[in-house]
């Protein structure tokens, strides 16, 4: 009877301590997903800003394309074979512009998709500190009834041992 008590004991410690080490594990396991989900957002979010600053430059390369186009029209009206050059030119810019358009868009949209990404992570993550809490509170609890019911399971041992004259001494 009381190598079954010891198995017992031993049985639950041995399953408190492993459900501390899994507690542990996920823990770390989730905390390091986090940590890469945040280093793969920044290093999109720093590829954004080049993307906007190449962005910028480009514009301001169009607008100063587009100021020179104006003025070679206004100069050059009467050489209609350098007119027709300069409108190819234009057209060639435009088509540019609206390409740079195009990838700003996609761009947009793909930072769109990364931050709603990242919003459902930091919520699944929120969820999962949030069980892993209840579930520490509740292995806590569970604890403090064991270490409570200690004492009535020894005298429950002792009386259980004895005769019935005899419960008294325990």
């Amino acid at each position: 009877m009381a190598i079954m008590k010891r198995d017992v004991n031993l049985g639950l410690l041995l399953l408190i301590v492993a459900a501390l080490l899994m507690f542990s594990g996920f823990t770390v396991y989730y905390q390091t997903t986090f940590k890469n989900v945040s280093k793969s957002f920044e290093t999109k979010l720093k590829e954004l800003e080049g993307v906007s600053k190449e962005l910028e430059s480009k514009r301001g390369q169009l607008n100063e394309t587009s100021v020179q186009l104006q003025l070679k029209q206004q100069k050059e009206e009467d050489l209609s074979k350098k007119f027709t050059d300069v409108r190819g030119e234009r057209d060639q810019l435009e088509g540019d512009k609206k390409k740079l358009e195009l990838e700003l868009a996609t761009t947009k949209a793909n930072l769109a998709a990364t931050a709603a990404e990242l919003g459902s992570t930091k919520s699944q993550l929120a969820n999962t500190i949030t069980d892993l809490v209840k579930k520490t509170a509740d292995l806590a609890n569970a604890l403090s009834d064991v270490a409570r019911f200690k004492p009535y399971k020894d005298k429950y041992e002792c009386a259980k041992s004895k005769p019935d004259a005899e419960e008294g001494t325990c």
